[in-house]
C-alpha cells in the first residue's frame, strides 16, 4: 500500500487519482454491474514486481445504450489490520469510496447496448500498488456515458480484498470446514427421492461435484470434512441402483428384531429380483459410483469431522426426544467403520447455535463447533479476534469465524469464489499480524458451489498460512472460560427448531420398522434401514421441507403387514368348558413370516395357542386354539395378529363362541336311559323265570 508520506508523489508518478469526493455518497442504483471473476495472485509481498491481474464482466442493467465505458482498477491509501475493522469495511455501502482509481491502468471496453454483457481483463504493475502489510480494498471501476453523459463517478464497481505481508510472516494456522451435508428424502418404498436434484448435485458443475474435484486437488486433503453420513450413505444406495426398502432374506439371519443400529449390510445377490433400471436411475447410478470412488479414499487419509447420522437438529432432540441423539451418534460410528474411514464425532449445528437444553443433551467428550455469534459479548479475551476455542468448564467449543464465511463485500455475491477467497486471506492476514497469532477456524458455506473450486485453493496457498485440521488448530490454544448459559440463543432460532409432531412421526416410523422386521423370519437389516430413514427426517436440513417422509414410509410399511391376515370361523359353539377351534393365517407377503395370535376376550373365557407361528412366502398356516374356563353364554373373541414381541400388527377376525349348559341334561338323559334298560333286563328276567316255572 502506498505509504502516508508518498502518497502525493506516488499519486503523481503512477496516476492514482481519488474519485471525486461526492462519490462517497450512496447511489440510488448503478446502470453498470461489474464481476470480478478472477484474481491473481490473490495476495501479495512487499516489492515483489511482477503485476496483478484481474478479469470480469461489466452488464448494462439500464434500458438505454452506455457508451465509451471504460474500467479502472483501485486501491485503498490505508491498511486494515484488525478484524473489526474487516467486518466494518464488509458492511460498508456497496457505492461508498473506499478507495481511489488508478488511471494509467485503465482498459476501454466501448459501448454496451441494455443487457449486454462484455468480459474484461485488468493487469495493474506491482509497484502501482502498497507495500505496507495489512489488507487492501482492491477492485474495478466502471465509467460510461449515459442518457444524463459522464459525471466522473462510478457507474458499476467490484470490490474485493487484497491481503499484503511480508514472506517471511510466522505462518498463522487456519481450518476450513467443508461441510457435505443435503437433505436426503426418501419415497415411501424406502428408495432415494428427487433424482433430478441428485443428478444436477453430483455432475461435474453440481455442488457434490465441486467438492470431490476439492477433495482429489492437492490441497483438498489438509481441509477438515464436515460429513453428514446419511449423505454418503444416500449416494451409496444411489451407486447400488436405488433400491426400495428390502424385506427378502438377508445374508446374516439373526434372531435379533430389536433394530439396534448396525452397519446395513447389503443384501444377498438372490435377495430381490433384477430389474431393469430407468435410464435417469443409470445415469445417477453412475455419477454416485464415480463420487464415491473418488470420494471415499479422500475422506479416509483427511480429517473427517462426523455428524450425527442424518444430522440431528440438536436443540429440537433435546426438547422432545433426546434419545434420538445417542442413536444418531451410535449410527454414526457404524457407518464410518464399515466405510473403513476414521472419523472423530462432532457437533456442529449449521447455523452455528445450540439451545441451552441442547448444549447438555450432548456428549462433552465429542467436540462442539460454534459459531463466534454464539458467543456473550464481553469475554476478557484481550485479543482483537474471536478465540478459535473457548472452555464451559466441562466441555472445549471450537468457534468458527462467521465473518469469514459471510464473504466479501458488496456488490454482487459475497459467497462467489473471488470474494468467499479473499475473505478467508483477509481475516488470515490480520490474525497473521497479530503477535499472538490466534488461528483461524472458518466453516465454509453450507450451499457453497465454486466455479473454480481448485483455483479456489490454489489461492490459499500462501507462506504465512497453514492450513491445517481442526484439531491441529485449535489444540494447545489458550480457552477462555464461560458460562455455558451465557451462550447466545435467539428467540427466531428457536422458532427455526423442527416440531415435536416431526419427532413422534420418526418414533412410529422405528416402531413400525422394528415390527416388520420381527415378522420377517429370515431378515435382520430392515429395522436398521428404517432407523436411518428416520433420522434424516429429524435433521437440521429437514427444517426446510414440509414433507414428512417418516409419515409415508410408516403408511408403506404398516400397508405390507396389512398383507397379512387372520381368518376364523363364522362361529364356534361348546358342549362344555373346554373345546378346540382352527383359525388360519394368511401371507400375502413373498416372505416367510413369524407371528402370533393374540385372543382379546371377555373374563368369562380363555383362549389359548402356540407362542408363536412361521408361515411360508405366500402360505397359509392352521391354528388350533384351545378354549377353556367357559361359562355359559356367548363370548365374542377377537383374535388379533401381532408380532413376537405383542405389537399389533393389525390384522384382526371376530369370533363367536356359545357355550350350552347340556351338563345336567345328559345325566338326566343318563339316568332314564340306565333305570329303562335295568327295568327291560328285570322284565325279561321274570318272564323267563316264569316261563320255567310252566
Amino acid at each position: 500500500m502506498l505509504a502516508a508520506a508518498l502518497g502525493g508523489l506516488l499519486t503523481v508518478l503512477v496516476g492514482v487519482v481519488p474519485a471525486p469526493a461526492h462519490a462517497s455518497q450512496a447511489e440510488e442504483q448503478t446502470p453498470l454491474a461489474v464481476t470480478i471473476g478472477s484474481l491473481s495472485p490473490s495476495a501479495l509481498v512487499p516489492r515483489a514486481g511482477g503485476t496483478v491481474t484481474l478479469t470480469g464482466t461489466v452488464t448494462n442493467t439500464d434500458d438505454a445504450p452506455w457508451l465509451d465505458v471504460t474500467v479502472y482498477p483501485f486501491a485503498s491509501a490505508q491498511p486494515m489490520t484488525t478484524t473489526a475493522e474487516l467486518a466494518e469495511a464488509a458492511a460498508t455501502e456497496e457505492t461508498a469510496d473506499v478507495g481511489h482509481r488508478i488511471v494509467t491502468d485503465l482498459v476501454r471496453i466501448g459501448d454496451l447496448q441494455p443487457g449486454q454483457t462484455t468480459s474484461y481483463t485488468l493487469t495493474v504493475p506491482r509497484d502501482d500498488l502498497p507495500t505496507a502489510p495489512g489488507v487492501y480494498w482492491f477492485g474495478v471501476h466502471a465509467l460510461g456515458s449515459g442518457p444524463e453523459g459522464s459525471d466522473g463517478l462510478a457507474d458499476g464497481r467490484a470490490r474485493t480484498f487484497l491481503p499484503l505481508l511480508p514472506a517471511k510472516t510466522t505462518p498463522v494456522r487456519a481450518a476450513l470446514l467443508m461441510p457435505l451435508r443435503v437433505h436426503v428424502m426418501r419415497n415411501p418404498d424406502g428408495s432415494v427421492a428427487a433424482l433430478t436434484s441428485w443428478q444436477r448435485l453430483l455432475s461435474p458443475t453440481g455442488r457434490l461435484g465441486k467438492a470431490r474435484a476439492i477433495g482429489t486437488s492437492a490441497g483438498g486433503r489438509s481441509l477438515s470434512w464436515l460429513v453428514d453420513p446419511a449423505l454418503l450413505d444416500a449416494i451409496r444406495q444411489l451407486a447400488a441402483g436405488n433400491r426400495p426398502r428390502d424385506i427378502s432374506p438377508t445374508e446374516k439371519p439373526s434372531d435379533d428384531a430389536s433394530g439396534s443400529p448396525s452397519p446395513t449390510p447389503s443384501p444377498s445377490a438372490s435377495a430381490a429380483p433384477e430389474q431393469k433400471a430407468d435410464p435417469q436411475t443409470t445415469a445417477v447410478a453412475t455419477l454416485a459410483s464415480g463420487w464415491l470412488d473418488a470420494m471415499v479414499p479422500v475422506l479416509r487419509d483427511a480429517e473427517v469431522l462426523a455428524l450425527p447420522y442424518g444430522d440431528l437438529d440438536l436443540p429440537a432432540a433435546a426438547a422432545h426426544d433426546p434419545d434420538s441423539y445417542g442413536t444418531a451418534h451410535t449410527r454414526s460410528i457404524a457407518f464410518f467403520e464399515d466405510l473403513g474411514i476414521p472419523a472423530e464425532q462432532v457437533d456442529a449445528p449449521p447455523n452455528g447455535v445450540i439451545s441451552h437444553d441442547g448444549l447438555t443433551m450432548t456428549d462433552s467428550a465429542a467436540p462442539l463447533v460454534l459459531a463466534d455469534t454464539a458467543l456473550p459479548e464481553d469475554l476478557g479475551w484481550g485479543v482483537k479476534a474471536s478465540p478459535p476455542v473457548v472452555d464451559t468448564g466441562s466441555r472445549r467449543i471450537a468457534v468458527s469465524s462467521s465473518e469469514a464465511g459471510s464473504g466479501g463485500p458488496g456488490p454482487g455475491d459475497p459467497q462467489a469464489d473471488v470474494p468467499l477467497r479473499q475473505r478467508v486471506l483477509a481475516e488470515a492476514a490480520v490474525r497473521a499480524l497479530d503477535p499472538t497469532r490466534p488461528p483461524l477456524v472458518m466453516t465454509l458455506p453450507q450451499r457453497w458451489n465454486p466455479a473454480d473450486p481448485i483455483g479456489f485453493l490454489d489461492g490459499l496457498s500462501q507462506p504465512w498460512l497453514d492450513v491445517a485440521g481442526l484439531a491441529a488448530a485449535t489444540s494447545g490454544q489458550l480457552a477462555p472460560t464461560i458460562d455455558p448459559a451465557s451462550l447466545r440463543y435467539s428467540a427466531s432460532a428457536a422458532r427455526d427448531e423442527l416440531s415435536g409432531a416431526r419427532f413422534a412421526s420418526a418414533n412410529a416410523l422405528v416402531r413400525t420398522g422394528r415390527s416388520l422386521q420381527r415378522v420377517l423370519t429370515r431378515n435382520d437389516t430392515v429395522a436398521s434401514e428404517v432407523v436411518d430413514e428416520a433420522l434424516t427426517d429429524v435433521g437440521y436440513s429437514a427444517r426446510a421441507s414440509l414433507s414428512d417422509d417418516a409419515s409415508s414410509s410408516r403408511s408403506w410399511i404398516e400397508t405390507q403387514l396389512g398383507q397379512i391376515e387372520v381368518q376364523g370361523p363364522s362361529g364356534v359353539t361348546l358342549s362344555g368348558a373346554s373345546g378346540r377351534f382352527a383359525a388360519t393365517v394368511v401371507n400375502g407377503l413373498d416372505q416367510p413370516i413369524t407371528v402370533s395370535l393374540r385372543a382379546v376376550t371377555d373374563p368369562g373365557i380363555t383362549i389359548s395357542g402356540p407362542k408363536s407361528v412361521q408361515v411360508t412366502a405366500s402360505g397359509r398356516f392352521t391354528v388350533l386354539l384351545e378354549a377353556s374356563g367357559a361359562e355359559a353364554g356367548v363370548h365374542n373373541v377377537s383374535l388379533q395378529l401381532v408380532d413376537t414381541s405383542g405389537q399389533r400388527l393389525g390384522g384382526s377376525a371376530s369370533v363367536p363362541i356359545r357355550v350350552a349348559e347340556v351338563s345336567k341334561i345328559i345325566w338326566v338323559f343318563l339316568g332314564v336311559g340306565g333305570a329303562l334298560l335295568f327295568g327291560a333286563i328285570a322284565v325279561r328276567l321274570a318272564r323267563r323265570v316264569r316261563a320255567a316255572r310252566a
